[in-house]
């Protein structure tokens, strides 16, 4: 290695790290030490990317892809995000950790969680949103992911959080369209954050929760969909959808009225569904911050590392590394991949085609 190429390096590293330690997450070293020894397999990544480029509807295999997807991405999300992967509604003032939390407050009071409930997260990645949850409500809560990695990570993550809390905190590896290890009619509320996209057909992950409720049980979620804006003869709007599905593990996403027909096909009462974007710019008015401006800002130094600048010096810190074998084989596709998803999130939220939180909530009718 010759000099200007370690001198390149350890600048980087210095820069790098001096920034990933401004907010707690990740460091670089964690981010770069991937996953898994198949999260560092750089076929993953380039089978994960050829299955996009396709014309016309998506053929993968979704808990194929899903799996892989987070194998790839995980510690990307916890790095750049924080604990909770999800968007929010934003009041002009609030923090990012506040607008975060206050979401996942705001859908355990719309369906009632409570002290003593017993409930479900279905797709519960790390378990930012579960553990927060439970200290707003002290409820018991069961988390279910596909992927292994995010147990291993939400098990560490909850060990210094205290006996109590860990007491209250279950965490599961599963397939949420078919949690055959959990009993028929066992939960008192079940929710879902921004986690049933990844399956195109919603009536086999509807239906697992309308089995595991007890009568009269809610069920909530917020859902990826493409709005009545969206148009698929316009190949600007085809564009925007694909960069969004490859960028973040998803197939074909669905329209408003197929996610709420998934639900009454399944028997649930359809209690009420609105998107919750325009709820914001409603309630909030002239103080609504838009759910993607996150990842639209040029520079913040609350949660710097989502805004466009912040990726654009990951990216760059993460080409530098690979180039000279101290990064994972992989680590810069699977940057470019996630920049794909920001920015067509961007694009989509601009133009009002797409919504990250439209929510469903149903109720599982009483016998």
């Amino acid at each position: 290695m010759s000099t200007f190429v370690l001198s390149t390096v350890v600048a980087a590293l210095a820069v790098g790290t001096g920034y990933l330690m401004m907010d707690g997450h990740h460091q670089i070293t964690d981010l770069l030490r991937g996953t898994s020894d198949a999260a560092r397999d750089k076929s993953r990544i380039s089978k994960y990317d050829a299955a996009y480029k396709v014309d016309g509807n998506l053929a993968h295999n979704d808990q194929e892809f899903t799996n892989m997807y987070y194998d790839l991405a995980t510690d990307f999300y916890e790095y750049g995000w924080g604990q909770s992967f999800h968007f929010a509604t934003k009041y002009k003032g609030e923090s990012f950790k506040e607008h975060i939390v206050r979401h996942e407050h705001y859908l355990a009071s719309k369906i009632g969680i409570k002290e003593g409930d017993k409930v479900l997260d279905m797709g519960m990645g790390v378990g930012g949103p579960l553990r927060n949850i439970v200290r707003f409500t002290n409820a018991d809560v069961t988390g279910v992911t596909i992927n292994a990695h995010q147990v291993k990570r939400a098990h560490e993550l909850t060990v210094p959080m205290g006996p109590h809390i860990r007491s209250k905190c279950t965490y599961k590896q599963g397939d949420f369209t078919n949690m055959s290890f959990l009993e028929d009619e066992t939960f008192d509320k079940i929710y879902s954050i921004e986690a049933t996209c990844h399956v195109k057909d919603r009536t086999k992950v509807f239906g697992e929760a309308m089995r595991l409720l007890k009568p009269g049980g809610l069920f909530a979620s917020y859902e990826w969909l493409m709005t009545d804006f969206y148009d698929k003869d316009n190949e600007e709007h085809r564009k925007i959808k694909r960069g969004i599905e490859h960028g973040d593990g998803l197939p074909d996403l669905i329209g408003i009225s197929d996610a709420v027909g998934a639900l009454e096909t399944v028997g649930f009462e359809v209690v009420e569904h609105f998107d919750l974007n325009e709820w914001a710019e409603k309630v909030y008015g002239p103080k609504n911050v838009p759910w993607y401006a996150p990842l639209e800002a040029g520079w913040t130094i609350d949660g710097w590392k989502h805004t466009y600048v912040g990726r654009k010096i990951t990216e760059n810190l993460v080409r530098v590394m690979e180039a000279v074998g101290v990064a994972p084989e992989g680590s810069l596709d699977t940057a470019l991949m996630l920049e794909d998803a920001a920015r067509n999130l961007v694009a989509g939220g601009q133009q009002n085609l797409f919504t990250p939180m439209y929510l469903v909530i149903g109720r599982k009718p009483v016998a």
